[in-house]
C-alpha cells in the first residue's frame, strides 16, 4: 500500500495540476512528495467545468502523439483544424438535434391530433434555427475554452467565440420570426377570424423591435463589447433617431392601426383617385402597399397614406378574384325617344334582340313609356352576363346616373374572371368597345364635348325595316 501511494498519488496531483493551469503542449511534471506533503492540508480546488476538462484531456492526448506535436510546429495549421474541428462537429450536431426535433414534435403533435400546428411547424421551418442554437452555442464555448487555456491562439478563440456567440443571437432572432408566423397562421385560419394575416401588423412591429435589439446585441457580442453599452448609447441617440426615421416609425404605427382595425387585406380592391390608383392589393410590407391597377401598372403607395388619405375599398361588397370593371359611357341627351308597343316588337324581332324589350319593360315598370336608353341599359346588361369572360356569380350592373352638361352617364360594373384571358386589360377594351358601340344599333348618341352638336342621329337599325 505505501508503494502503491508513492508511485500513483504523484501522478494524479499532477494531473489535476495540469487541467488547473489550463493545459500545454508537454506532459505535466511528476510531483515528488516532500516531507510537509503528509502534514499539510490540501488546498479546495474548485471543480472544473467538465467541457473544459473534456477538452484539455482530447488535446493532451493528442499532443502526445507524432501527429500532434507535428501540428504544434506549425501554428497556423493547428489553429485552421483545431476551429474547422469544432465547427464541423457543431454542423454535425445540428443535423442531429434537426432529425431529432422534427421526429419527437411530429410524434407528439400527430398522437394530440394536432395536424394543423403540425403543418404549420413545417410550412415555416421553425425547427431549423431552433436546432442550430445549442450547437453554435457549444461551439462558442469550446473555442473559448482552447483559446482561454492557450491551447490555440488566444486573439483566434476570443474572435470565433463571439462570432459563434452572435450567430446563434441572430439565430434565436430567427426563430422566434417564424414562431409567430406560426402563431399568426393558427389564429388567421380560426373560424371566427378567417383571414390570411391576421396579426401581420403586430408581427412587422414586433420583429422591427427584436431585430433592433437582437442586431445591436450580436453586433456588441461580435466585437466583444457589452451590449448594455450599445443599447444605452441607442437610448441616448433615441431622440434624434425619433426625428430621423419619423416616416418609418409612423408607418409601422399605420401598420399596426390598420391591421388592428381589419381595413385592407392583400387581394382587397381599393380605389384612390387622387392618386390614380385602382386596383387589387398585391402586398402588404412593412412600410408600404404594392396596388397593382386593371392595366397593370404597379403603385407602391405608402401605407401611412391609408390612414390619412380617404380610400375606397370593395372588398365588403364583392371578394372575386378577377378584375372589377367600372367604367361609363356618356349619351347625348337629345338622342333619348321613347319607344311604342311597334317599335318594341321590332326589337324583339332584330337579331340578338330577344328578351331585351321584356327586360326593359320590367326596368321601366310603372314609370311610364320604354325609352330607347333603357332599352340599350338592358342590351348591355343582357351581354354582359352572357359573355363567357364575366363572372355572373357577382353583380353584373349597368345603372343610369344624373343628366350633366357632358350628358347622360351610363355606369358600367362587372367582374372580369382572372382566366379570362393573358391580358385582362384587352378583354375590358374589347367589353366597352362593343357596348360603346350598340348605342347607334338603338339611335342613341355618344356625348363628346366640347360643344359637340354633331349630326343628327339615324333612326334605330331596328326600326329601319
Amino acid at each position: 500500500m505505501q508503494l502503491f501511494a508513492q508511485s500513483f498519488a504523484p501522478r494524479v496531483l499532477a494531473a489535476f495540476a495540469f487541467v488547473q493551469e489550463g493545459g500545454g503542449t508537454s506532459a505535466p511534471s511528476t510531483i515528488e512528495p516532500t516531507a510537509t506533503t503528509a502534514t499539510t492540508a490540501p488546498a479546495v480546488v474548485a471543480p472544473d467545468d467538465p467541457a473544459r476538462e473534456a477538452m484539455l484531456r482530447i488535446v493532451h492526448a493528442l499532443d502526445e502523439t507524432a501527429f500532434g506535436q507535428w501540428l504544434r510546429e506549425h501554428e497556423v495549421l493547428w489553429n485552421l483544424i483545431a476551429v474547422g474541428s469544432l465547427i464541423a462537429l457543431g454542423f454535425v450536431l445540428n443535423l442531429v438535434i434537426r432529425r431529432a426535433l422534427s421526429s419527437v414534435v411530429a410524434r407528439a403533435l400527430d398522437k394530440a391530433k394536432r395536424q394543423r400546428l403540425a403543418g404549420a411547424i413545417v410550412s415555416s421551418k421553425l425547427l431549423v434555427p431552433i436546432a442550430a442554437i445549442v450547437p453554435l452555442l457549444l461551439v462558442s464555448r469550446l473555442v473559448g475554452v482552447l483559446g482561454t487555456a492557450g491551447v490555440i491562439n488566444p486573439l483566434v478563440g476570443f474572435n470565433v467565440s463571439n462570432v459563434m456567440a452572435a450567430l446563434a443571437i441572430l439565430r434565436g432572432m430567427g426563430a422566434v420570426s417564424r414562431f409567430l408566423a406560426v402563431a399568426d397562421e393558427l389564429y388567421s385560419s380560426r373560424p371566427e377570424v378567417n383571414r390570411p394575416g391576421a396579426l401581420r401588423g403586430y408581427r412587422q412591429v414586433a420583429m422591427v423591435a427584436l431585430a433592433l435589439v437582437g442586431g445591436i446585441s450580436a453586433a456588441a457580442i461580435a466585437v466583444g463589447k457589452s451590449p448594455v453599452v450599445f443599447l444605452a448609447a441607442l437610448g441616448a441617440a433615441g431622440a434624434i433617431l425619433g426625428v430621423v426615421f419619423k416616416d418609418v416609425l409612423f408607418s409601422l404605427v399605420a401598420n399596426l392601426m390598420l391591421t388592428a382595425n381589419d381595413a385592407i387585406r392583400q387581394g382587397d380592391w381599393v380605389e384612390m383617385k387622387q392618386h390614380g390608383i385602382d386596383g387589387r392589393i398585391a402586398e402588404i410590407k412593412t412600410t408600404a402597399v404594392r396596388v397593382q391597377n386593371a392595366d397593370g401598372t404597379v403603385f407602391a403607395v405608402p401605407i401611412a397614406r391609408f390612414v390619412q388619405e380617404p380610400y375606397l375599398n370593395y372588398r365588403s361588397k364583392y371578394g372575386s378574384p378577377g378584375r372589377r370593371v367600372r367604367r361609363s359611357v356618356r349619351i347625348d341627351v337629345r338622342s333619348v325617344r321613347a319607344l311604342d308597343a311597334q317599335d318594341l316588337a321590332r326589337l324583339e324581332a332584330a337579331p340578338g334582340m330577344k328578351g331585351v324589350a321584356e327586360r326593359a319593360r320590367h326596368a321601366a315598370g310603372s314609370a311610364g313609356a320604354v325609352t330607347n336608353l333603357c332599352v340599350y341599359r338592358a342590351f348591355a346588361e343582357r351581354f354582359l352576363a352572357a359573355n363567357d369572360a364575366i363572372d355572373t356569380s357577382l353583380p353584373v350592373v349597368v345603372s343610369q346616373q344624373e343628366a350633366t352638361a357632358s350628358g347622360v352617364p351610363v355606369d358600367v360594373l362587372c367582374f372580369i374572371k382572372p382566366a379570362a384571358a393573358p391580358d385582362l386589360a384587352s378583354v375590358e377594351g374589347a367589353l366597352l368597345d362593343r357596348i360603346s358601340l350598340a348605342a347607334d344599333e338603338f339611335g342613341l348618341r355618344l356625348y363628346q364635348a366640347p360643344n359637340d352638336i354633331g349630326p343628327s342621329v339615324a333612326p334605330p337599325t331596328f326600326l329601319q325595316g
